[in-house]
Parts: C-alpha cells; sequence; structure tokens
C-alpha cells in the first residue's frame, strides 16, 4: 500500500511529452464510465517577463487557464529564463487558450502567449479524447 500510494503520488509521469494519468484501480472501474475532462497539461510561457516569475504571479497566469498545479524545477529555481513552464490542470472539453492578457507587478499589461507541450484533441460529438475516427475512414 505504501508503494502504491508513493507512485500515485509522485507524478506527473509522461510518455513522449504526454501526460499519462494514475487513479487506483478499483473491481468496479468500468472504462466507459471513466471519462476524463480535466487532465494536466505542460504549458510554456515563452519570454515572459523575470517579474512575473514569482510563486503568486505564475499562479495567477495559469489560474486564467485552468488549475496550476507546478512549476518545472528550471522555472521555480529560474535556471532557464527564455520560458516558464507549469503543469496544469485544464478541461478539454472547452477551447485552449493560446494568450492571455498579464498585468505585471509594475502595472503594466501585455498579451502572454502560451504554448502547450501537447494539445490533446477532444471530439464533442463522440466526448471522446484522441482521434477522430471518421477523418480516418
Amino acid at each position: 500500500m505504501e508503494d502504491m500510494q508513493e507512485i500515485l503520488l509522485a507524478g506527473p509521469y509522461t510518455i513522449n511529452n504526454r501526460s499519462i494519468i494514475l487513479k487506483q484501480w478499483t473491481t468496479d472501474f468500468d472504462f466507459k464510465k471513466e471519462f476524463l475532462t480535466e487532465i494536466p497539461l505542460c504549458i510554456r510561457f515563452p519570454k515572459l517577463p523575470l517579474n512575473c516569475w514569482g510563486v503568486n504571479s505564475l499562479s495567477r497566469i495559469a489560474s486564467s487557464i485552468g488549475m496550476p498545479m507546478y512549476a518545472d524545477e528550471c522555472t521555480a529555481k529560474q535556471l532557464r529564463v527564455s520560458y516558464a513552464r507549469m503543469l496544469i490542470e485544464v478541461d478539454v472539453t472547452k477551447p485552449l487558450k493560446d494568450e492571455v492578457m498579464v498585468e505585471d507587478s509594475n502595472g503594466r499589461t501585455f498579451l502572454q502567449p502560451i504554448n502547450y507541450d501537447w494539445k490533446p484533441k477532444f471530439y464533442e460529438t463522440w466526448q471522446v479524447i484522441g482521434h477522430n475516427c471518421k477523418q480516418e475512414g
């Protein structure tokens, strides 16, 4: 049980820059009923001014996109300054933002672009994330 909890809480995990969501298995698990609409995505804020790199500032900016989870180590320690990178839980049934309006500590506002490491495709007709079978056929 301790190992399981450690693995579940140690994430997030990714393969090919795509998040893997781990959930504890239960005997009544049903793939058809288990549909996640909120998933963690890694996002980047390219050329974000350094005065916006504080925990509170990053959290406020990320909150306009989804639920901030945490900044990566390079962002938190300001080891790489070309972009800030965060993991954010977003609702994939809604359009993903490509930019947000930011007000810095000096009161200046600017449009901040958002880059996604991976952008899931949500198909509303079938209520699924993945590929469009009709376009392939």
